[in-house]
């Protein structure tokens, strides 16, 4: 029995379909997480391809100057990238990490590389007076995170996951979408 080039093309194609349709359902991709730690309810999460950056600031309660972390998300971990300051007094960094670097410029004093990955850490939101915590997500957007939940105690976490299984959460709450 002879077999159309057609229909073997047509049975490629459907094959191949199926196969990229599993792979997907199973294709583990990281996800970013922030949940509320008390609540126990996820507040953001998104998908997280390794290299993925987003940034969180607050107003340092004591200097009363800005502050900002930026992480990376790779193997499933999270990597405080850079932390950005505006002097480094009352406990903020003043010299460079251990296999990192210092960088002077003329807005920041920048702390760069050096440090461990976390599966987890925790971002305690501060209010109107104190904190005034932001989260910026690329390409997403951008959260006053003390206007939204002031007081919550929010545990950061990535993690690999299968695609299908992640489903975006909280991108309502962001502004500039």
């Amino acid at each position: 029995m002879k077999i159309s080039a057609k229909f073997r093309a047509a049975a490629f194609c459907a094959a191949m379909l199926a196969l990229s349709a599993a792979a997907v359902a199973g294709w583990r991709v990281g996800a970013l997480t922030l949940a509320d730690d008390k609540a126990g309810r996820a507040v953001f999460v998104l998908p997280a391809a390794n290299g993925y950056r987003f940034t969180t600031g607050y107003t340092h309660s004591v200097e009363l100057t800005p502050v900002e972390d930026e992480y990376a998300v790779a193997g499933g971990a999270l990597w405080n990238w850079q932390e950005r300051v505006k002097s480094s007094n009352a406990g903020m960094p003043s010299i460079a990490p251990e296999h990192g670097r210092y960088i002077n410029t003329d807005e920041w004093l920048i702390f760069q590389g050096g440090r461990r990955p976390a599966e987890r850490f925790y971002l305690r939101v501060g209010n109107e007076k104190f904190g005034r915590n932001w989260i910026e997500l690329p390409p997403y957007g951008r959260a006053e995170l003390y206007k939204i939940m002031p007081g919550v105690r929010l545990a950061v976490s990535a993690e690999k996951k299968p695609l299908a299984s992640i489903s975006p959460v909280g991108l309502e709450l962001l502004e500039g979408r």
